[in-house]
């Protein structure tokens, strides 16, 4: 490597993550997801632009050669981990639990969007397919890219959306979890034969038993080592999330070697390697969110700039392939994961919630349409439609489910008390101004135990189903507040019991705190509008740094009612924007 090929490198890298940052916060703070700006990086600096207005600078700073496979080998690199971070997201211990329910939707979530993309892919005339010969494998190929979920890009949402923790929300992720898992699986081992320009069933069947091999020797003994690994590390205080993520990187660079050797893409080593870190329990949020910032700080802007960077968004937009392939794809996911979610007894409101947080295809489908590309799969019209598609269905989902769970609601048709009256709710309920508890179990069983005159005998069960739902999603909300919940059989109206920690509690928040105020919450099953709305409510009470304090300072329940009331009146008189379920890290 020659110096000038290192320093047109060193610059051409330095620009890149730069401008994708930059351009990534302005469209955060038009509300937009951060890929739009990294996106719109690629098309400023590549084809679409900076070769167009000044060739010369552009192939100074991006040429052929060295410096351009050294550009590759960072943005293979952050396709890996990008990959890990989207199996960190997958908890199999929560698509254990929600049962056939989930199964439903997701094999709907999976089996309509595959039907319409194989049903596109036979439409199409020959010159959208590129390689005619290969149109059956197009066709394949495009029902794979339509059954994919984002799934950052819809725990982000849901975050957002105050919707995580949830019933509505577990279920979302838990679909996305399985739809992206066979539809990973199916495109690693979909473009494995095609390198070789030929797929023959033995090369197929080896390459499936090899990647499930890989696979179970990850997500069992690997899985038991890594527990192990995490405990030893996560003892280390500050010094654990460091320790960690190297730990991640290292086995991150080795899973996708030994899925590349395989012969399926090395993306799908990545992606096993996270969800087997994201199973373990001993992985501490605050830890997941450590990963996280790091890899979308550092390598997914370089990674989504590099994107438009070679292709020429302008000469190869189709308008009316791209509104096709929107269409096709949106209608599939809204009828197979809506379409689920009713037959499994959602309403229809939430039903449409759910496909909607499912439509969005976000930075997963852009790694895969850059992949089918690089194969030559698919040709840059196409790209182009796939590209344009996830933007617009991540545009899509977070506006949509705010639109349905939140819009046009008045009071819980199961309680006389507005679901979004924190203050009511807690009148109604109980409050335990200094919990004796040490741990989230036992914080957990005192609230409830308050509970008792409230509700009675279905104490006992209320407990089980909070201290179950724990161990599958802790509830610390972060900013010294909780919120752990369930669903009860036989409960009739939302159940509110809050409890004041001084020294706070561990809930495994994302920032490490502990609680300081818990909210147990206890709801009728099957009540998803209640959840959202009084989940939401019980967020907003706690919003800013003051009401927190003066929260801490009561002594009684009149006390707490009151500064819940004050400050339920004062966000109700606030913009918008601060009235907004923009919950955090819920």
């Amino acid at each position: 490597m020659h110096g000038h090929d290192a320093l047109v490198f060193l610059l051409s890298l330095a620009t890149l993550l730069g401008v994708a940052r930059l351009l990534g916060e302005l469209a955060r703070a038009f509300g937009l997801p951060l890929v739009v700006g990294e996106l719109s990086t690629g098309l400023l600096l590549g084809a679409t632009g900076l070769q167009r207005l000044l060739p010369d600078v552009h192939a100074w700073l991006f040429p052929p050669g060295a410096p351009a496979e050294m550009l590759s080998g960072y943005t293979t690199v952050a396709v890996v981990l990008l990959l890990v971070v989207a199996g960190l997201e997958v908890d199999l211990e929560i698509v254990g639990r929600r049962g056939r329910s989930a199964l439903l939707v997701a094999a709907l979530g999976v089996v309509v969007p595959l039907f319409g993309g194989l049903a596109l892919g036979h439409a199409v005339p020959d010159s959208v397919v590129g390689a005619p010969e290969q149109r059956g494998l197009f066709a394949v190929f495009l029902g794979v890219a339509l059954s994919i979920s984002a799934l950052p890009v819809i725990a982000k949402t849901l975050l957002d959306l105050g919707l995580f923790k949830s019933d509505v929300g577990l279920l979302v992720m838990t679909v996305a979890m399985l739809d992206d898992l066979v539809g990973w699986i199916a495109f690693s081992v979909l473009l494995g034969p095609l390198r070789g320009g030929s797929v023959e069933i033995g090369v197929v069947a080896r390459t499936v038993l090899l990647a499930a091999g890989f696979a179970a020797l990850c997500l069992l003994p690997g899985r038991r080592l890594l527990d192990r690994l995490l405990g030893a590390l996560e003892d280390h205080g500050e010094l654990a999330p460091g320790r960690v993520l190297s730990l991640v990187a290292v086995l991150a660079m080795l899973g996708a070697a030994a899925t590349q050797a395989i012969g399926v893409h090395a993306v799908l080593g990545g992606f096993i390697v996270g969800v087997a870190f994201g199973a373990s329990p001993r992985l501490r949020e605050r830890t997941r969110q450590t990963i996280h910032q790091f890899v979308t700080n550092v390598f997914a802007p370089v990674f989504f700039a590099s994107v438009a960077l070679r292709v020429d968004f302008l000469a190869s937009f189709d308008p009316a392939l791209c509104l096709v392939v929107f269409l096709v794809a949106t209608a599939a996911k809204l009828v197979g994961c809506a379409g689920g979610a009713r037959l499994v007894g959602m309403p229809w409101r939430e039903s449409l919630a759910v496909g909607f947080g499912l439509n969005a295809r976000g930075a997963m489908e852009i790694i895969l349409a850059l992949l089918a590309r690089e194969a030559k799969l698919v040709n840059d019209g196409v790209f182009v439609a796939l590209v344009t598609m996830a933007v617009g269905t991540s545009l899509l989902a977070g506006p949509s489910m705010k639109r349905l769970l939140y819009g046009g609601r008045g009071a819980s048709a199961l309680t006389g008390v507005g679901a979004d009256d924190a203050a009511g709710l807690v009148r109604d309920g109980a409050f335990v101004p200094s919990l004796t508890a040490n741990t989230s179990a036992r914080a957990i069983e005192e609230l409830g135990r308050a509970l008792r005159p409230v509700i009675g005998d279905l104490v006992e069960p209320a407990l089980i189903s909070v201290l179950e739902r724990e161990l599958v999603a802790a509830t610390g909300l972060g900013d010294d507040v909780a919120i752990p919940h369930a669903p009860v059989e036989g409960l009739t109206k939302p159940v509110v019991a809050l409890g004041l920690s001084p020294g706070g509690i561990d809930f495994d928040a994302p920032d490490g705190r502990p609680a300081r105020i818990v909210f147990l919450l206890l709801l009728p099953p099957r009540a998803y509008d209640d959840e959202v709305r009084v989940l939401a409510a019980l967020s907003r009470s706690v919003f800013d740094e003051a009401a927190r304090e003066a929260l801490l300072g009561a002594a009684s329940l009149e006390e707490a009612v009151r500064c819940l009331d004050e400050h339920g009146r004062r966000i109700a008189g606030a913009t918008p924007a601060a009235r907004a379920p923009n919950l955090g890290d819920l």
